[in-house]
């Protein structure tokens, strides 16, 4: 039997044109290729290239697997935890079917890891017409390692980005560390309990592994831009999950870091979207216990959302509504004055 490094589980859906070149950058590592295996759950595609490239993968890569789901759950949940369970190797990493890893990403995790329970690199941002390196909180800090979270919570702050995340299978295993399934937040959940619980975290600020593609156009949006109610709702039901999983381990003391950016940007969402004044409310007032129990100022909205966030708390829901469609009216004045034009124009060059 084949002793593979590192496992990648990939859930898919309908996204075979992006497939090939997803696992081209996995042929091209410099750990070499039959080091590694695959393994794509699909969530019930019902279009015929994924289905078929999907097929031909798993037959001509003997480290290569590919399961098909019988009904589709539409989150990414469920196809992670059947691809943990049937990792093989010591660690475990959970890639998106859109992006790609550079060619020494894995060769550096796994010289990295070392003994600690959870790796975590950086990642590019790449947009149709530049890439732009994630810039985090730590700076220009190279590297971080800690025994235990207590160390530095400031780790708690990192993007819950999955996708550069290495685990040891093991770790996931024994503390029962699985994704969320039938909502979204589940990389929240995963990256903030696995932190939470590991015995050694390292943080690769300073080495981008992973090219992470931004689609958010009406023709090709990532499930993150997806901005409808059921995705907008999910989120939330993903936080009061994470808020569950602090009060069991009585860890809700970390909440107020773990969400201290994940909140404004849900409401952000909100303010993106074309909800209608109803649904609108409806979230609001279900969002009012981890608003409550959670929420501070993110610095990088700038206070923006402060007026909103004090009319949840006071449970003056219609109001809420009126602040947001206020705020999304200035936004989209924002997005059309020509001063936002010369911003893009100068950011292109």
């Amino acid at each position: 039997m084949p002793n593979f490094k590192i496992t990648i589980v990939v859930a898919t859906y309908n996204s075979g044109k992006f497939l090939c070149e997803f696992l081209d950058s996995i042929k091209s590592q410099s750990i070499g290729f039959d080091n590694l295996e695959v393994i794509f759950v699909d969530d019930n595609s019902n279009d015929e290239n994924t289905l078929k490239l999907l097929k031909e993968f798993d037959e001509n890569y003997s480290n290569v697997k590919s399961v098909f789901l019988d009904v589709n759950s539409g989150f990414p949940g469920s196809g992670r935890n059947i691809g943990l369970n049937l990792a093989s190797a010591a660690y475990v990493i959970f890639a998106d079917h859109d992006d790609t890893y550079v060619q020494n990403a894995f060769e550096v995790m796994l010289d990295k890891i070392g003994d600690c329970d959870v790796l975590i690199s950086n990642f590019n941002q790449v947009y149709p017409n530049k890439t732009v390196p994630f810039k985090s909180i730590y700076g220009n800090s190279k590297e971080i390692k800690v025994d235990n979270i207590d160390e530095d919570v400031n780790l708690l702050r990192v993007p819950a980005a999955i996708w550069t995340r290495l685990f040891k299978k093991s770790f996931l295993i024994d503390n029962n560390i699985e994704f969320l399934e039938g909502m979204l937040a589940e990389d929240v959940y995963v990256a903030s309990n696995s932190c939470l619980n590991a015995s050694g975290i390292i943080y690769l600020n300073n080495f981008y592994s992973y090219n992470y593609k931004i689609r958010d156009n009406e023709l090709d949006k990532s499930t993150i831009h997806i901005r409808n109610k059921k995705y907008i709702e999910a989120i939330l039901n993903g936080y009061y999950k994470i808020d569950e999983m602090l009060i069991n381990q009585n860890k809700t003391s970390y909440g107020e870091i773990i969400f201290k950016s994940h909140l404004t940007s849900w409401l952000y969402t909100i303010v993106l979207s074309k909800l209608t004044d109803c649904d609108k409310k409806e979230l609001f007032e279900k969002s009012f216990d981890i608003f409550d129990k959670y929420y501070s100022d993110d610095p990088f909205f700038k206070k923006r959302y402060n007026k909103l966030v004090k009319y949840i708390l006071n449970k003056e829901f219609d109001k809420a509504v009126l602040e947001s469609n206020i705020l999304e009216t200035t936004q989209e004045n924002f997005n059309n004055t020509s001063i936002f034009s010369k911003i893009k124009r100068k950011l292109r060059h």
